[in-house]
């Protein structure tokens, strides 16, 4: 029997009753709420025993219901969510296991149906507790850091350099960075930091594979606090690592505070994983109609894939002002349906000099102010949308606004 069964429904019809029978029958305790915000404020404050179902009716009101499955597998990942709709077709089916659903159930479904339901969570549970768990146990998926992956419908849009500059601003705020490239064709990042890594992912995962946990002797210091995990060698192997992101991902999460991955073209099965494993994710894109257009379609597919929309974060990089022939920001966050944008402003020649150069820490020093501000900004939302604890980045962003006002007065 659970421990606590609980029903999220705005709909004072709904034909599941759990209020005669489940509480002797399916649950010691049960629960009901109104609303998806409901919910999750009482199981933060509520202590909810060793095995927890919550059934999400797709009709409340104030949350999405796979935004709220979502926020439940990342908030008590112990907690088993279940999916009750009208219309359970395959995409809706696979987009609510993406979105972190154990099962479905239709609307109409009979407290025996139910039954049968947590019946066969209890023995895949039993099942997987006897396996002694090949994956991250829910209590060090609790404890594992913040992932979050840069990614970007074209190439070319900046998604390396975001990566980078984004873990290097974190570890100078004093977090634990790791930094992986899970650009599985060509990744650059060792070639950008002037690196050439003894171990790859691949490495890792069969490291993995043998039980060996110590995720960060499969990784090199590039800069103080941040540690490279270098991709395969050469594309010939990308296949190899096809489906294993999510165990590398966690793995690598439970040593470091913070994982940045860095991404290269998209690939949807790979792309899917990867989006579904992150807490956050950044969609780079570039200051063209193309660009904006293309980022358009990739939202559609991630919905699609079942990544909720509050995931997704989205920045335009070498944004420049004036028009041209260049779409305004304004024009492409109407193309992308009203989304709130950053900008990363475009730094000419010499920006692009020092990147070629590769001192991405000259990059920051150089350009203290509103370029380096611009990154901390992004990396400000991503810590806003997972928790993530930044004590130095206050600090250090009124540093940077003091030395522009300087420059300024100069």
């Amino acid at each position: 029997m659970l421990d606590t069964l609980a029903l999220v429904s705005s709909n004072p019809l709904c034909p599941l009753d759990l209020s005669r029978a489940a509480q002797d029958t399916l649950a010691r305790a049960v629960q009901t709420f109104a609303t998806g915000e409901e919910c999750l404020k009482a199981l933060a404050y509520q202590e909810q025993g060793d095995s927890c179902v919550v059934l999400v009716d797709d009709t409340i009101s104030d949350l999405a219901p796979l935004n709220l499955i979502d926020a439940l597998r990342r908030e008590h990942p112990k907690i088993s969510s279940i999916l009750m709709a009208d219309d359970l077709n395959p995409e809706m089916v696979s987009r609510a296991m993406l979105a972190g659903a154990r099962a479905t159930l239709p609307t109409g479904a009979s407290e025996l149906d139910l039954a049968e339901v947590l019946r066969l969570l209890a023995r895949a549970s039993q099942a997987a507790a006897g396996k002694g768990g090949s994956e991250i146990s829910a209590d060090a998926s609790a404890q594992r850091g913040t992932i979050a992956v840069v990614f970007g419908a074209r190439g070319g849009a900046g998604k390396s350099t975001l990566s980078a500059l984004l873990a290097l601003l974190a570890a100078q705020a004093d977090l634990d960075v790791a930094l992986v490239d899970f650009d599985i064709q060509f990744g650059d990042m060792g070639f950008l930091f002037g690196s050439d890594p003894g171990y790859t992912l691949i490495d890792l995962a069969v490291a993995l594979e043998q039980g060996n946990r110590q995720s960060r002797n499969f990784s090199e210091q590039v800069e103080a606090g941040v540690n490279l995990y270098a991709p395969m060698p050469s594309s010939q192997q990308a296949d190899d690592i096809a489906g294993q992101a999510r165990r590398l991902l966690n793995a690598i999460a439970a040593e470091h505070e913070l994982v940045i991955v860095n991404t290269g073209a998209f690939q949807a099965l790979l792309h899917a994983e990867l989006l579904d494993t992150a807490d956050v994710a950044v969609c780079v894109l570039d200051q063209t109609l193309v660009g904006a257009w293309a980022t358009h379609r990739l939202r559609e597919i991630c919905v699609g894939l079942g990544i909720p929309p509050v995931r997704l974060r989205y920045v335009v990089d070498r944004a420049r002002s004036g028009g041209g022939y260049r779409p305004s920001i304004d024009e492409i966050s109407t193309i992308l349906e009203g989304v709130a944008l950053r900008t990363i402003d475009d730094g000419g020649l010499k920006l692009s000099q020092i990147l070629d150069a590769g001192d991405f820490g000259a990059l920051i020093q150089k350009s203290r102010g509103a370029f380096a501000a611009q990154i901390s900004l992004i990396l400000d939302d991503i810590a806003l949308a997972t928790g993530l604890d930044l004590n130095s980045l206050p600090h250090m962003r009124s540093a940077l606004r003091r030395e522009a006002k300087g420059r300024l007065r100069k």
